[in-house]
């Protein structure tokens, strides 16, 4: 994440407008509704982008988002579950160093 929302917002508007394809344009949609605070509809995204298909930038998303939107003890072992399945993906490894 930019320390700059400015720039981060632009570049994730960049990045939707030139997904090659509908589920990288979901993730960054999704980041782009979290980042304004819509983050149920950011969650709404990740689990659209990941039923066409599973990626890690998906599940980091839905993850990301999950961990900042609840505060329940159950919710940690969802978003330990979430980062396990993202680091099963595909990646353009960009995110992996986070988790």
């Amino acid at each position: 994440r930019l320390n700059c929302p400015e720039a981060a917002m632009r570049s994730l508007q960049l990045a939707r407008e030139h997904a090659a394809s509908q589920h990288e344009r979901l993730v960054y949609e999704g980041w782009i509704l979290y980042d304004t605070g819509h983050c149920e509809e950011g969650l709404q995204k990740a689990e659209a982008s990941i039923a066409i298909q599973r990626s890690f930038e998906a599940f980091f998303l839905k993850a990301y988002a999950l961990a900042d939107s609840s505060l329940e003890p159950s919710t940690s072992a969802t978003v330990v579950s979430l980062l396990e399945d993202a680091l099963r993906c595909p990646s353009d490894r960009l995110r992996k160093g986070q988790v």
